[in-house]
């Protein structure tokens, strides 16, 4: 998956990437292959593809995964929002990329190797790791007050606790989706119970459909 390219000839393709920016915007819209539009979300510029090299569609998989999972997209919404701020601000997507290649250095390296075996998944638990990596780096970006010029040094220390400790950031993963204190010692708001959802029929299809045509990791 990690080796698929983002190509403008597969209808699917374009569809994930409606589907982020429709989550992220809380927009009904349709939006168009290349734009400005790609900039505001987080992406170098108009073309999202110029972005993918080494992570390929596990990136955009991983994206998709954030905004479409009950548990995790008000997370991804949060964090979007974080990434608007006035003096807080960084790109989401560009940073969702690079957290997505820190994971699956991790998983290249055999660092993941004990709790896939435990749960006899691989792309379960490598999609549970990079959300529990963007919540890491979501924390202490808001609340030790970081901006774009510690993102380095942030990344780098993320890349350290996924190859030492994941099963650490699994667990805060955990208790945030169950709404209780965590390792951290941040509670996470419930999210509203009238909270509109944006529809999307096409995620198992998505996934099916990407599962044909890519590789494994």
């Amino acid at each position: 998956m990690a080796q698929c390219a983002l190509d403008d000839h597969e209808e699917v393709h374009l569809r994930i990437l409606q589907t982020i920016y429709q989550k992220l915007t809380c927009s009904g819209l349709s939006c168009p292959r290349y734009g400005a539009h790609w900039e505001e979300l987080g992406f170098q510029g108009v073309d999202p593809g110029t972005d993918l090299r080494g992570t390929g569609m596990l990136a955009l998989m991983q994206m998709l995964y954030l905004v479409t999972d009950s548990g995790t997209l008000l997370l991804a919404q949060e964090i979007f929002k974080l990434s608007q701020h006035e003096t807080q601000n960084f790109p989401f997507c560009i940073m969702s990329v690079n957290i997505t290649r820190v994971v699956l250095q991790a998983l290249r390296e055999e660092r993941l190797s004990r709790v896939c075996n435990r749960r006899q998944q691989v792309l379960a638990v490598l999609n549970e790791l990079y959300a529990a990596a963007f919540l890491r780096l979501y924390r202490v970006w808001k609340w030790q007050h970081k901006t774009i010029t510690d993102c380095d040094f942030l990344l780098k220390e993320l890349e350290f606790a996924t190859k030492k400790k994941p099963e650490k950031l699994l667990r805060s993963l955990e208790a945030y989706m169950n709404h209780s204190p965590d390792a951290d010692g941040h509670q996470q708001p419930s999210p509203p119970s009238t909270a509109a959802e944006i529809p999307f029929t096409g995620v198992c299809e998505l996934q099916v459909e990407l599962e044909g045509e890519s590789r494994l990791i």
